[in-house]
């Protein structure tokens, strides 16, 4: 979401007359990303929110109960839930966010424990959702992230 700001003046300083201000051009404000993550362990969210921060282009807040995460999600209104939860609870954390009026086109980014000896994958989309297969590293999700929110470039 883009906010279009008119400032008064040269650093927002007020001007003396009407002409001087109708040439000053638009200033363009753009707002953070809101992006919610969900995990049981608040070491691992804390990792990957200090990440994101660093990154200055996203607000974020941090869930660590299953059951308070669709009220919190509700609440934040997030662009992106990011999902750190084993088997079960993260199926059942996805399934309330997608069949939720308010949240259903929220993208949902899943950072699995499911990964196969033989096989390192570094992310991909399984039965619908986004995913990063564990171990992960930092740039990963950011990258996945960026993609996510802002396309590819």
């Amino acid at each position: 979401m883009k906010l279009l700001l008119r400032f008064r003046g040269p650093l927002g300083r007020g001007t003396s007359n009407a002409r001087e201000c109708a040439n000053q051009p638009f200033t363009t404000m753009k707002f953070p990303k809101k992006i919610l993550l969900i995990d049981h362990e608040p070491g691992v969210t804390r990792l990957i929110r200090r990440a994101l921060e660093r990154a200055g282009k996203y607000l974020i807040r941090e869930e660590h109960d299953d059951k308070l995460a669709l009220n919190a999600a509700r609440w934040f209104q997030p662009d992106l839930i990011l999902v750190d939860t084993a088997g079960q609870d993260r199926r059942n954390i996805e399934r309330q966010i997608h069949t939720d009026a308010a949240l259903k086109d929220t993208p949902v980014l899943s950072l699995s424990n499911l990964r196969p000896e033989s096989q390192m994958v570094s992310g991909g989309i399984l039965s619908g959702y986004s995913f990063f297969a564990a171990p992960i590293r930092v740039e990963e999700v950011l990258r996945g992230v960026d993609e996510l929110l802002f396309g590819k470039d």
